[in-house]
C-alpha cells in the first residue's frame, strides 16, 4: 500500500532569501506599491543559510514529506551559465530528507524568473516553452534519479492573472488573451517536462499544483449565479477539462473568448489541490468591471473567508477526473493561534474522512513550514508552522499549531 504523504510546503524565494530574480527587481522599481502595499523582501526567512537547522524541525512535525522549489534565478542567473555551486547545495538538501527519511518533492517554477526571462523570451512568446523546458531539463538531469514526485508549474493561472491580468506582478501587463497565450505555453511546457522525466524515470509521479476556490452567488439571483457557473468554469474546471480534451477553451461573452488546442494526452500523474478560501460573487451592469468579487466573512489577516467544507468538495471535482491527489497547499495566515488550530483541525478532519475512502487522495501538505515572504503582502502575514523572527536574526520557534500537527500525523499512522 502507497503511503500517504504528510508534509509541508514551501517556495524557495518565499524563505530562502540572498537572491535576485525578476520580484527582488520588480520590489526595487517601487511597482509593489501599486497594489497598496510595499512589501520587502530582506533575504526571505533567510532559509539559504539557514536550512540545516530548518530541516531538523520537520524531524519534530513528524512528516513523511517536504514540498519545495529550486530557485530558477538562483541556478541560471545569466542566460545559458549555470551556478554548480547552487545545485550542489540543492543535492545537499536532497540527500538530506532522503536521509531522514523524508520524500522530497519539488516544484520547478512557483512564480519567479530570473532578471533577463521577461525580457529575453516571456511566457507570451512560444519561445519560453524552450527557455525554460531547457532549465527543467539541466534539473531533471541533476536530480531526476532521487525524486519521486514533481509538479512542474505552481498555480499557473494564478501567475498569469497576476502577471498578465491585473498587472501586480511582473511583467505587469493588462491583457486577458495574453493571460490564455501564457497558460497555453505554459501547458506546452509541462508536456514537453512530463515526457523528458518520464524518459529519465519511469517511475516518477508528476503533477501540477493547481489552486481552487470556492464560488458563491452574494445574492439569489439569476445573473450572480450565471456569474458564479462562469468564474468556476474558468478558474476551476479549465485547466482539468483541457487535459481531458486536448483544448484549453473558454467564453465569457464580450470579455474573453479563447479556443487552442493543446496535445496533453491526459499527461498529468496527479493533480496538486491548493485550497484555501471561498469567495462571494455579484454581478455588475459594467462592461469593464462586470463582478465584484469579496469575502463575505473574512478570518484570516488575507482577508480570506475560512470554509472547510470546501476542501470535500473540490476534491469530490477533481477526483472526477481520474488521477491521484495530493493537497499541495492548505493553511492559514493568523497571528491566532488559536484559529490556527481550529483551521488545521477541521480541514485534518475531511483528509481524514478521504483517506477513509481508500481512494485517489495520497497526501496532505500544510502551508507553510515557515513564516515567509507572501508576494504582495510582504512579510506581514504569517502562514507557518514555524515563526520567524525577522527583527532578531530569523529566529525560529515552533507554534502551538505544529505540536497538533505533528500529534495528528503521529495519531494515523501508528
Amino acid at each position: 500500500m502507497k503511503k500517504f504523504l504528510w508534509g509541508v510546503g514551501t517556495s524557495a524565494f518565499q524563505i530562502e532569501g540572498n537572491i535576485e530574480n525578476d520580484f527582488t527587481d520588480w520590489e526595487s522599481k517601487g511597482n509593489f506599491k501599486n497594489a497598496n502595499s510595499d512589501p520587502r523582501y530582506e533575504n526571505g526567512s533567510n532559509h539559504w543559510k539557514l536550512w540545516e537547522t530548518d530541516f531538523e524541525y520537520l524531524k519534530e512535525l513528524n512528516v513523511n514529506s517536504y514540498r519545495f522549489s529550486i530557485e530558477w534565478a538562483r541556478i541560471e542567473p545569466e542566460r545559458n551559465k549555470y551556478s554548480e555551486k547552487a545545485i550542489l547545495k540543492y543535492h545537499k538538501m536532497i540527500d538530506k530528507l532522503i536521509e531522514m527519511g523524508i520524500e522530497p518533492i519539488i516544484t520547478l517554477h512557483h512564480f519567479t524568473h530570473p532578471k533577463w526571462f521577461h525580457t529575453l523570451s516571456p511566457w507570451t512568446d512560444e519561445s519560453s516553452v524552450d527557455i525554460f523546458t531547457k532549465f527543467a531539463n539541466k534539473i531533471i538531469k541533476e536530480f531526476a534519479h532521487k525524486i519521486k514526485y514533481w509538479i512542474t508549474f505552481n498555480e499557473p493561472l494564478v501567475w498569469a492573472l497576476a502577471a498578465y491580468g491585473d498587472a501586480k506582478f511582473p511583467p505587469g501587463q493588462k491583457d486577458l488573451y495574453k493571460v490564455m497565450n501564457v497558460i497555453n505555453h505554459i501547458l506546452y511546457a509541462h508536456i514537453r517536462i512530463y515526457d523528458m522525466l518520464k524518459e529519465a524515470n519511469p517511475n516518477t509521479s508528476i503533477g501540477i499544483a493547481k489552486h481552487f476556490i470556492i464560488f458563491k452567488e452574494a445574492r439569489n439571483l439569476f445573473f450572480d449565479k450565471k456569474l458564479v457557473n462562469k468564474l468556476h468554469s474558468f478558474f476551476n474546471i479549465m485547466m482539468l477539462e483541457a487535459f481531458k480534451t486536448n483544448t484549453l477553451e473558454f467564453n465569457f461573452p464580450l470579455i474573453l473568448k479563447y479556443t487552442s488546442f493543446i496535445p496533453l494526452d491526459n499527461k498529468i500523474d496527479f493533480w496538486g489541490i491548493n485550497y484555501y478560501y471561498r469567495l462571494h460573487a455579484k454581478f455588475k451592469i459594467n462592461y469593464k468591471n462586470p463582478m465584484e468579487l469579496f469575502a463575505k466573512e473574512p478570518a484570516t489577516d488575507m482577508g480570506w473567508a475560512i470554509y472547510p467544507k470546501g476542501l470535500r468538495k473540490i476534491i469530490k471535482l477533481v477526483a472526477k477526473y481520474g488521477k491521484e491527489m495530493i493537497i499541495t497547499e492548505n493553511g492559514i495566515a493568523t497571528e491566532d493561534e488559536s484559529l490556527r488550530i481550529k483551521f488545521i483541525k477541521k480541514h485534518l478532519k475531511i483528509v481524514k474522512a478521504q483517506m477513509q475512502k481508500k481512494k485517489l487522495l495520497v497526501g496532505y501538505l500544510y502551508w507553510s513550514l515557515l513564516d515567509n515572504y507572501e508576494w504582495l503582502e510582504g512579510k506581514s502575514k504569517r502562514f507557518g508552522l514555524i515563526h520567524v523572527n525577522y527583527k532578531n536574526n530569523f529566529e525560529r520557534t515552533l507554534k502551538p499549531a505544529a505540536f497538533v500537527y505533528a500529534k495528528f500525523i503521529k495519531k494515523l499512522c501508528k
